[in-house]
Formats: C-alpha cells, structure tokens, sequence
C-alpha cells in the first residue's frame, strides 16, 4: 500500500497545544496552584515525543523510494536533518542558560522560599564545568545520570529526543528485517530487559532523560503512523498497547499519567485517520481540526520549538520578582497563576516568534543547503 503523502496540518495545532500545555504546567507548580492535568507538564513532553515517533515514521517511509533505509547516505540525511532542526537554536540557549546559570538559580531558590514544595537543588543550573558544558554541547548528557537534568533549561527532552533521532534510523533496518510491528515491540523489549538489568542506572536519572526510559511512547507514535497510513485496526491496537508498556517504567505506577497516554493516542489516532471528507465521521471532526488547524494554531505550532526551550528564562524570574516584590504569594491560587500568565504568555511568546524567525528557520534552511550542496 503506497503511503498518504498528504500533509496533516493538525500536527501544528497538536505540537502548539503540546507547548502551552508544558508552559502553562510549569507556571502552575510554580505559582504553586494545582489544577488536574493541566499542572503536569511532562504529559505535554509526551504528546510532543508522540508526535516525533509519528513524523518520524511517516517522513521515513513516504521518502524510502528516494531514500532507501539500507543506503548509508539515507541515514546520514536523516541525522543532519534532525540535527540542524534542534542543534542551532538549542546552543544558543544553553550558552545562556550557562552564563546566567546563577541568576536562574537564585531566582528558583527565591520560589523554593516561598513554596517548599516546590523546592529543587538549583546549584545544578551553575554548573559551569568543563564536564557539563561538553556533555551539553555533544547531546551526551542523557546517557550520563550527574548531568541530564543539569541546567535550567527543559533540556532532558532534548538528549532524549537526540537519542531517539540516533536509533532510529537502526530500528528502521531492524523493520526491514522483522517487519513493522515486530522490530518495535522487540525494541520496548529490550527496554524493559535492560531496566530489569541495570535497575540502579535507571533509577540514578532525576528525570526519564534516557531513551530506554521513553523508546516505547516514541514507538507508539510511530505506530499510529502506520496505523494510519495502512488504515488498519490491528496497528491502532499495537500503538496503544506500546503506550501501555509505560507501566514497566516507573517503581510506582501513575494511573492517571498512563491514562493520559493513552487518551492522547487515541485523540491523534481520532484526528489523523484519513477519511473521505464527506464522510460521517469527517463532519463530526470538522470542528475539532479547524481548532487545530486555523492560523492561529498553526502559529503556535511554528513556534512551539522555541516556546518549549525558551520558556522556563522567563518563568523563573518572573514569578520570583512577583513573590519578592509584591504581596503575590498572598493571593488565591488561581490569581497568582492566572497574573504569571498575563505577563509570561506575551512575552515568551514574542521572544520565541524572534528565536523562530532569526535561528530557528536559518538553521533548518543551512541543513537543507548542506545536504544539496553534497549531493
């Protein structure tokens, strides 16, 4: 069956929702206002790694008559694609993020005052060694449990991301091999192996920054891209039984994080078959993806890169000037988070548009220029 090559303008919406959920998450721990859902930010991580698992997938097999799997130049183009897509503005922050380490820190000690709940070890965002700094630089820093979760930035999800971009292009052979469904459940395997075996180096990370630790949300992700491009029921069961695989990671099982899993599978398998446009279920979504797909969230999703990365430099020291400065912390929860985002919201928003414009899209522009210029 030939692959659907038409290009799902709902993922904007989805990757724009994926990155106010992740920002609006880490306003409420920090103005410390518990709202259900919305206050967890790493579901937001999730939705973005599922929508990862399936552009990666379905990009991979829309182009493997141009670019077979097997051929060495293939894996190298699909490396420096992903490469110039994350590297350029990433280093941008982290030299921010690690020349401003201390700021950063001082501000979260500030929230941490106020809110002990709250409170986290913030040397970590000085940490100006060489070790650090290099870990960072090569993406190595989610492998190695001192540093992964080593800067203010949200950048475990990032060596994470970048691990999954290395086996990918493996897990593909792998599929030429086994076919689809086997090659990605014998990879969640091999997770759930090396978990049982390496029990304290799993449990050293302060954050799931290793890819053993989310190979399976990917993976589900790129089920639904299969599911969706074969239209097939028995995919659709494969990709929710690879988020299900998530109860084998934690020491303590979070139901309510598990079934927020599954729950955003189901929303992008819901959303992202193709239908005749005239069918029953076509009208009834009609509504759902003009949400998603109007100029506005498509905006969001243009932007949602940078808003993810850029974020918490914003944050932290807004709320931490309104928890010195003002009578803040005596105001009703709902006030103080729906105040931070009145202030936050416009000014990340207008920043990360400037970031998309001047680094984001030049970088992606280069990668592209350099894999013509060698070909």
């Amino acid at each position: 069956m030939q692959p659907v090559k038409k290009w799902s303008q709902e993922l904007e919406g989805l990757r724009g929702l994926a990155s106010l959920w992740v920002v609006l998450g880490h306003i409420c721990i920090l103005t410390n206002f518990w709202f259900p859902i919305l206050a967890d930010p790493a579901m937001g991580v999730d939705l973005f790694i599922l929508l990862s698992g399936y552009l990666m997938a379905k990009n991979y097999v829309e182009r493997k008559d141009k670019e077979p799997w097997n051929d060495l130049d293939t894996i190298k183009k699909f490396w420096m694609r992903r490469f110039f897509r994350i590297a350029p503005l990433y280093y941008v922050l982290l030299i921010l993020a690690i020349t401003m380490g201390s700021y950063y820190g001082e501000a979260r000690d500030v929230i941490g005052d106020f809110y002990s709940a709250t409170q986290t070890n913030s040397s970590r965002y000085s940490d100006n060694s060489f070790a650090n700094i290099i870990s960072h630089v090569t993406f190595l820093f989610g492998i190695i449990p001192s540093y992964s979760f080593n800067t203010v930035l949200p950048d475990w999800s990032i060596g994470l991301e970048m691990q999954f971009y290395f086996l990918f292009p493996f897990i593909m052979l792998v599929v030429t091999k086994l076919g689809f469904a086997r090659a990605c459940f014998l990879a969640i395997v091999v997770c759930a192996t090396c978990k049982f075996i390496a029990h304290s180096y799993f449990n050293a990370f302060p954050m799931p920054s290793l890819i053993l630790m989310k190979l399976n949300v990917f993976i589900s992700g790129m089920l639904i891209a299969e599911a969706v491009r074969r239209k097939s029921l028995k995919y659709t069961i494969f990709s929710l039984l690879a988020i299900s695989a998530s109860v084998y990671l934690p020491n303590q099982i979070k139901v309510l994080h598990i079934a927020a899993q599954v729950s955003m599978v189901v929303m992008m398998l819901i959303i992202l078959w193709q239908r005749e446009e005239d069918s029953k279920w076509a009208r009834k979504l009609h509504y759902p993806k003009l949400i998603l797909t109007n100029r506005f969230s498509v905006f969001l999703g243009d932007v949602s890169y940078s808003v993810y990365l850029l974020h918490l430099l914003i944050v932290l020291p807004v709320v931490s000037y309104l928890l010195s400065s003002t009578s803040f912390s005596e105001f009703p929860g709902i006030t103080r988070f729906a105040l931070s985002c009145i202030i936050i919201i416009p000014i990340t928003y207008g920043s990360a548009v400037m970031l998309y414009k001047f680094i984001e899209k030049p970088g992606i522009k280069l990668g592209r220029y350099l894999i013509t210029k060698k070909e």
